[in-house]
């Protein structure tokens, strides 16, 4: 018996974007499934709802950043461009990152519990150590916006 497995491509609703508030850019969901390598297995509308979440998880992070910049009369994070990377502030390079990773990790946390079976028992370990890798990632992208060192350190 052999085993195949079919993964679905991403449909044409990937072309859509997720609005935000102003200050921060909507995100594409076709960039989502491409740099989070994604595939047609995670339908678009989890996506979607993946996405809305990580906006408003990273949002609510850099509130009160967002409003020190827009008293200083910054209205969009494309206005901190100081630092150009492939044409991009690195502010929005390291807030896509942010919602990115965010949104992926979510996912990854829906699929865990997706499948208990014997097969997918073992591929458990694995993908808990991804998540806490996503939400690293996202935090340390908050964290370099922020402007905050990434270690958190506590007496004892």
């Amino acid at each position: 018996m052999n085993d195949f497995t079919a993964i679905a491509s991403a449909n044409e609703a990937d072309n859509l974007e997720i609005s935000n508030i102003s200050f921060f850019p909507a995100i594409n969901i076709s960039d989502v499934r491409k740099t989070q390598r994604l595939d047609g297995t995670v339908t678009t509308e989890r996506l979607k709802t993946a996405i809305a979440s990580a906006i408003i998880a990273v949002n609510d992070d850099l509130y009160n950043w967002r409003l020190t910049k827009q008293a200083a009369g910054i209205t969009s994070i494309n206005d901190l461009n100081d630092e150009q990377i492939n044409g991009e502030s690195k502010y929005l390079i390291l807030y896509k990152h942010a919602v990115y990773s965010w949104a992926n990790a979510l996912l990854n946390e829906q699929y865990i519990n997706f499948d208990a079976t014997a097969k997918a028992k073992g591929d458990i370990e694995p993908n808990i150590e991804s998540v806490g890798n996503l939400y690293r990632n996202a935090r340390y992208a908050i964290r370099d916006i922020l402007g905050k060192s990434r270690s958190t350190m506590e007496l004892i």
